[in-house]
């Protein structure tokens, strides 16, 4: 295997970048580690797993593109190996959420019978959830053994391209342009028509670009930030309304018209009300949107 490039005025970008990515991969790997020594992962470590294997392969696809011709095809498929991993927990994860949503709050106000069908619908859930997390288990307890991480540790320390400083830039800004373009975008379109399907594509959109942002305060190699706190708690909203989506689509038939079924739908109704206004009130171009937060010194 090459010998890591030494650190230089030259490369100090591309190894910033290498060095969050190592972060990133070092606590991963902690995670799962502490995970599998459990009986049970906890909804909290699925929630922290799936959050840093998103953004670790959000890194590699950039890490992917400075490293030598002869390197790069086995980093992406790297990354898109931690991106397939990565659906699969938030595929645990989305399953944790609902079983929540639909866990009734407080003392019965339904009829004993619909009761009674509702918590048996629970717990037929409650059954799906906790096998799809003992498949995650399995899942993750063979990729860490059969050298998935340290085969990622590998081709992150293999030193980059000797251009890769000035290809950095040109990716970051390249890759800034396109995601705040895929934002706007989405944003018109949820404007325009605020389906639950264009919502959480505009969720993504920004989730994608805080992503983006994330990797370019780490490698130090631009003056842009963040995006703002606007966009950040719409992302958020964006996040919960899905998860109530879900969790509706998740209810059966029989009992659609149940209280606690009746409760989530008005939940959600008022969600996407509040959402629709905040989507006219939030600057349409990211960048703007950026570069004012920055004139007002927000992080």
């Amino acid at each position: 295997m090459a010998r890591p490039a030494q650190p230089s005025r030259s490369s100090a970008g591309p190894l910033r970048l290498r060095s969050a990515l190592v972060r990133t991969l070092t606590t991963l790997d902690r995670e799962i580690e502490h995970g599998l020594g459990h009986t049970v992962l906890s909804p909290e470590e699925i929630h922290d797993i799936h959050r840093d294997m998103r953004r670790l392969a959000s890194g590699l696809s950039v890490w992917a593109r400075l490293v030598p011709a002869r390197q790069r095809e086995s980093v992406q498929e790297l990354s898109r190996r931690v991106r397939r991993l990565a659906r699969l927990v938030g595929r645990v994860r989305d399953r944790d959420v609902t079983t929540a949503l639909l866990t009734p709050e407080g003392p019965a106000t339904v009829r004993s019978e619909e009761l009674r069908l509702w918590h048996e619908f629970l717990g037929r859930l409650r059954e799906d959830t906790h096998t799809g997390r003992e498949l995650l288990r399995a899942f993750l307890r063979t990729e860490r053994q059969g050298g998935l991480f340290d085969r990622a540790k590998g081709l992150v320390d293999l030193g980059p391209r000797g251009d890769a400083t000035r290809g950095l830039h040109k990716i970051l800004a390249e890759e800034r342009r396109r995601h705040q373009g895929r934002v706007r975008k989405a944003h018109r379109k949820a404007q325009r028509d605020p389906t639950s399907r264009r919502l959480h594509r505009l969720r993504i959109r920004i989730r994608q670009w805080r992503h983006l942002a994330t990797l370019e305060v780490a490698a130090r190699s631009t003056t842009n930030r963040p995006p703002p706190p606007s966009w950040r708690r719409l992302q958020a909203r964006l996040g919960k309304l899905h998860d109530l989506d879900v969790a509706l689509a998740t209810v059966p038939e029989d009992l659609s018209d149940s209280g606690p079924a009746l409760r989530l739908r008005e939940k959600r109704r008022k969600l996407r009300r509040s959402l629709r206004a905040s989507l006219e009130r939030i600057a349409s171009a990211p960048e703007k949107a950026t570069a004012r937060a920055q004139l007002r010194g927000a992080p």
